[in-house]
């Protein structure tokens, strides 16, 4: 009887090495670059894909600082929470100093939502993930008040890294070192990096990058109440788009 007769499911055959396609000539042929309206639905998907994985981690945040709070690994008799919770929720193949860095974002939403800034059960409401780091490291080394002030700072429905560090650089007297790591190399969040660009076109930029995000929400939707509340923040953003446009453009460009 063969070795693969004997083990069948424990064994398979040497797989056949892949190869990269390859012109007459020898040289590597690249794939064809797709058009803009072909990327579009991988856009859509991807910017999706991103929310709801935002809003699950922030979540998953709020829910280990809540069993933080309540003393769980003291009960099951552990002296640390984060070696607790990361033999305890192994499978999510999380690190201590993981669960550290999320009880802390968890920290901050829960602050938020005592303070009714946010709704747990309302997702739109949520900060961006690296703008709950960024909250977090003023909450960690100033107070709930000066956390509070720097979410109100940002401009509203958009609070990610860019804005709540400046918020936090222009509000308090010494502001955290707020380039905290993320928990993976490839964050989602990574639209918010800081990029060196007059406040102007800054502004510009926010604002269009909130009116797509209206738009894309209302897309989405299935729910007239949050359908209307989108519209209506659209339109509230929207009428401040021309006078935006004609600070970065010349005036003869602005019809």
């Amino acid at each position: 009887m063969t070795a693969s007769a004997d083990f069948r499911g424990h064994m398979s055959p040497e797989a056949p090495a892949i190869s990269k396609p390859r012109g007459s000539n020898g040289v590597e042929v690249l794939p064809a670059l797709l058009s803009k309206n072909d990327l579009r639905p991988m856009i859509r998907d991807t910017r999706r894909y991103a929310r709801s994985f935002r809003r699950s981690g922030l979540l998953l945040a709020t829910s280990l600082r809540r069993l933080a709070d309540a003393g769980a690994h003291t009960t099951y008799g552990r002296k640390s929470f984060a070696e607790w919770a990361a033999h305890e929720f192994s499978d999510l193949d999380l690190t201590p100093d993981a669960i550290k860095k999320l009880s802390a974002q968890g920290r901050v939403m829960l602050v938020l939502e005592r303070y009714n800034r946010i709704a747990l059960s309302d997702p739109s409401t949520f900060p961006g993930t690296s703008g709950a780091r960024i909250l977090s490291a003023v909450l960690s080394a100033h107070s709930e008040d000066d956390m509070l002030r720097v979410w109100d700072h940002c401009p509203a429905g958009h609070v990610v890294a860019e804005t709540a560090r400046r918020a936090a650089q222009s509000l308090l007297p010494s502001p955290p070192a707020t380039r905290a790591q993320p928990l993976e190399p490839d964050d989602v969040d990574q639209d918010e990096d800081e990029v060196e660009e007059c406040p102007r076109l800054r502004d510009l930029r926010m604002r269009i990058d909130r009116l797509h995000d209206y738009l894309y929400e209302i897309s989405l939707a299935d729910d007239p109440i949050m359908v209307r509340r989108s519209y209506r923040d659209f339109l509230e953003d929207a009428e401040g788009l021309r006078a935006a446009l004609a600070a970065v453009l010349p005036a003869k460009t602005v019809a």
